[in-house]
């Protein structure tokens, strides 16, 4: 539930993607509870050590409330995090400052980067690049991305596939649970456009009193092939596809991939 640069669908006029996370980032990490970020961050250092890299300077790219990057940061990584939320940002800092960790975070677009410095490894997780919703603004955000890495550096992100989000994986809620935010989701998605719409209601019941949200998103489906072009004519060339938190090649039965990709 995570963000790059969202596009408009054909025949609608959704929120800019900025403002409907920022009136969810009071929220997220509550939504977010049960992810498991160590596992993830675990995983992205197993993938980097099988390649063989030893980055010093990470880019968390769309990096929503900060969890990812703070515990990237108490492993001793000197880490950027960006997000197009300015109120995601002001959370994670905030969370950072109050662990005494050094993150610098920025508000930032992912198609229209411009930090002025590099990394050895930039990371892009939880499906935020999904949210672009055009080809054309992806593969600039590809652009960006390589002009922030240094040569040998690497890309590392993770994606839904065509075959989660036309098979229903965002329809779920929590209704029944004890937590101070329950939700309810559910998704429609069309083959034509490869663009799944989520339809998202959110209670909070912090505070004593119950406060309804509700929102739209929307992702879209990209096919392995047609990323690896777009890294391709970024100059990063793909080293694996993987079947999401494995060393396996992704297949046609994955429902959620990893790629990682080298700058030239």
């Amino acid at each position: 539930m995570r963000r790059g640069q969202a596009a408009e669908p054909a025949g609608e006029s959704p929120a800019p993607i900025s403002s409907q996370f920022d009136e969810i980032a009071f929220l997220y990490d509550d939504v977010m509870v049960g992810v498991p970020y160590s596992t993830w961050v675990d995983y992205v250092e197993r993938i980097v050590e099988y390649i063989g890299h030893r980055p010093r300077r990470i880019l968390d790219l769309c990096c929503g409330t900060g969890t990812v990057a703070n515990i990237l940061a108490a492993k001793g990584y000197k880490v950027t995090g960006v997000d197009i939320s300015p109120a995601m940002i002001e959370i994670a800092g905030r969370k950072a400052r109050k662990s005494a960790l050094p993150v610098e975070y920025r508000v930032a677009n992912a198609a229209d980067l411009s930090l002025h410095t590099t990394f050895d490894l930039v990371l892009c997780l939880f499906d935020s690049l999904n949210y672009i919703l055009e080809a054309s603004v992806l593969q600039v955000a590809f652009y960006r991305v390589s002009a922030h890495l240094e040569r040998g550096g690497l890309f590392i992100f993770d994606m839904n596939t065509e075959l989660a989000l036309a098979g229903g994986l965002f329809d779920q809620n929590n209704i029944g649970s004890r937590g101070p935010v329950l939700y309810t989701w559910k998704s429609s998605y069309e083959p034509g456009s490869r663009i799944c719409r989520i339809d998202m209601k959110f209670l909070n019941k912090r505070g004593g009193t119950t406060e309804e949200v509700k929102m739209v998103h929307y992702q879209r489906a990209y096919d392995n092939e047609e990323v690896s072009q777009m890294l391709h004519a970024a100059g990063l060339d793909t080293q694996a596809v993987y079947h999401a938190y494995s060393f396996r090649p992704a297949t046609s039965k994955s429902d959620r991939v990893f790629f990682v990709a080298r700058k030239r």
